[in-house]
């Protein structure tokens, strides 16, 4: 794979020290960033379910699910690739399968241990453990969210006249929604 313009972005998005949201393109190498980053992060949790990666849709689940397993069965049964992109890959894979080996694992017969789900099958499982946290009960998706979206400018608004604390915070927020 060619060097990309936005090279030193992706080998930020893959280090396991920081949290990062992934939003481009169709075709742009979003499953195999996140598949490196998934493998990132193998190598520093104690349990493969420690890791959440959300998508919107069921295959795009099964294609990152898919695309970790196919990473580690290549690092634990190929050599390494001598392409860059694929090496790197083969390299987080690697140490994905040192921490699996030295923790029992076993990722490559259980692969279901890593939680790559949809959105939809999340919030099922947020809603189901909602009353054993402080949250309280989370309510169905509204099909008129326009009235919640206006409520919550309206708070939002009314605070800002009593509390300037929130200002920096907002002006953030907006920056990124530019």
């Amino acid at each position: 794979m060619k060097t990309v313009v936005d090279q030193a972005e992706r080998l930020k998005a893959i280090d396991p020290r920081e949290s990062f949201i992934v939003s481009a393109p169709a075709g742009s190498g979003k499953t195999g960033l996140i598949t490196q980053r998934i493998l990132g992060l193998l190598a520093t949790v104690n349990e493969p379910e420690e890791i959440l990666s959300i998508t919107f849709t069921r295959k795009a689940a099964a294609e990152m699910a898919s695309r970790v397993h196919i990473a580690l069965q290549q690092a634990a049964n190929e050599p390494r690739p001598s392409d860059s992109y694929a090496a790197q890959t083969w390299d987080l894979a690697q140490k994905a399968l040192l921490q699996d080996k030295h923790l029992n694992w076993n990722l490559l017969d259980m692969p279901n241990r890593l939680r790559i789900q949809t959105i939809d099958s999340f919030c099922r499982i947020a809603r189901q453990f909602s009353l054993e946290t402080k949250l309280g009960d989370i309510s169905d998706p509204s099909e008129y969210p326009e009235a919640h979206y206006e409520a919550a400018s309206r708070s939002l608004l009314q605070k800002l006249e009593t509390d300037e604390s929130l200002a920096p915070s907002l002006e953030i927020i907006l920056a990124h929604t530019g």
